[in-house]
């Protein structure tokens, strides 16, 4: 009997590892999309995830809870970003109850089946002045999503956090000097404790296209990774544009006292029509690059050898998205569900 206990003991321990390191491959291995909807003629929510699942594509990042798409995510072990939209910032901020409400309605009916990982409290509020309205309700939002995920006792599978633009950042070049706006820098102090407190990553919006877009006296190569001499910071190589801007995110949070909280690129892409330096060439180098270099496992100079979790935006061209016409190009896919130019979304 005592022998029979062993083995069944050892069964159960070889199960769990086996499990653990399959979570950390897909993690490690496959790589994510913004599935915004900003579009008349998209295909419907199951034929996303069949989409998804045929092109190795592994998450999925949402900017509002859609029961639709919840539903159909439900079985296809996609991990899955919902977010509080910043409409709803004030809702859930004033009121634990309503806080309460919007976990009950929006994540409990659907987890464990929908396979959901974060909760994005908002996007890009701290991005002045446009969201101004929405700065107040932030951490309060945040606060209060964390203690209705408690409440639900599921605090130790969704982990809370907000995305931000990097807009936040005041210096970035050097990366090593990279510290926040003065303006930000009581809200990020609470959020970055926040975050450490509760084990959740710092989420962050990465766009070289945007940079190189507003600063042309940086190299086209650079920003797409594409090889080119390297820039040395500290004794610190960049060949790339997207490892230098997430260096500076990095460093700004040190500089806030915060040196070792994970980070989420929950989106970065180029666009592919709608501006001279929007081409098809120039989106396919850099979103396939970008994946080569998230799937590498390479890190970033300050953090290297460790997985990046990415998000491209997004999965698909949005005709409804705007104002500006180039937002509407930033998709992999058009609604037909072909690609908008060849993506390879594995190393194999």
């Amino acid at each position: 009997m005592e022998l029979l206990k062993q083995h069944r003991y050892m069964f159960l321990l070889i199960s769990c590892i086996a499990v653990l390191l399959n979570s950390m491959h897909a993690d490690c291995e496959q790589i994510g999309v913004n599935y915004g909807m900003d579009g008349n003629n998209l295909p419907s929510a199951g034929d996303v995830v069949s989409l998804m699942k045929k092109n190795n594509i592994g998450k999925m990042r949402i900017f509002g809870p859609n029961a639709d798409v919840l539903r159909a995510f439900a079985n296809s072990r996609i991990e899955v970003i919902v977010g509080v939209e910043n409409k709803g910032l004030k809702a859930v901020a004033s009121s634990q109850d309503s806080a309460n409400g919007w976990v009950n309605d929006n994540i409990k009916p659907f987890y464990p089946s929908t396979n959901i990982k974060y909760i994005a409290v908002g996007n890009e509020v701290l991005e002045m002045p446009d969201n101004a309205q929405y700065v107040s309700f932030l951490v309060p939002a945040i606060k209060n999503i964390q203690t209705a995920l408690e409440n639900a006792n599921l605090q130790n599978n969704i982990k809370v956090s907000t995305a931000h633009a990097m807009t936040v950042i005041g210096t970035s070049s050097p990366p090593s000097k990279g510290t926040f706006k003065d303006a930000v820098k009581d809200s990020m102090s609470s959020i970055l404790q926040f975050l450490q407190d509760h084990g959740s990553p710092f989420m962050a919006n990465v766009y070289p296209y945007f940079s190189y877009d507003g600063d042309r006296s940086i190299k086209l190569d650079y920003a797409l990774f594409n090889p080119t001499p390297p820039v040395v910071d500290e004794g610190l190589s960049y060949t790339n544009l997207f490892d230098a801007m997430v260096d500076a995110v990095l460093s700004a949070m040190e500089s806030l006292g915060h040196p070792n909280i994970p980070i989420v690129i929950t989106e970065s892409g180029w666009p592919s029509a709608g501006k001279d330096v929007a081409t098809i060439e120039n989106a396919q180098t850099y979103n396939n690059n970008l994946i080569k270099h998230v799937l590498s496992n390479a890190g970033t100079p300050k953090r290297p050898g460790s997985s990046i979790e990415t998000y491209i935006f997004a999965l698909f061209n949005e005709n409804l998205k705007g104002p500006a016409e180039v937002e509407k190009h930033f998709g992999l896919f058009n609604p037909d569900e072909q690609p908008v130019y060849p993506v390879k979304f594995s190393l194999n």
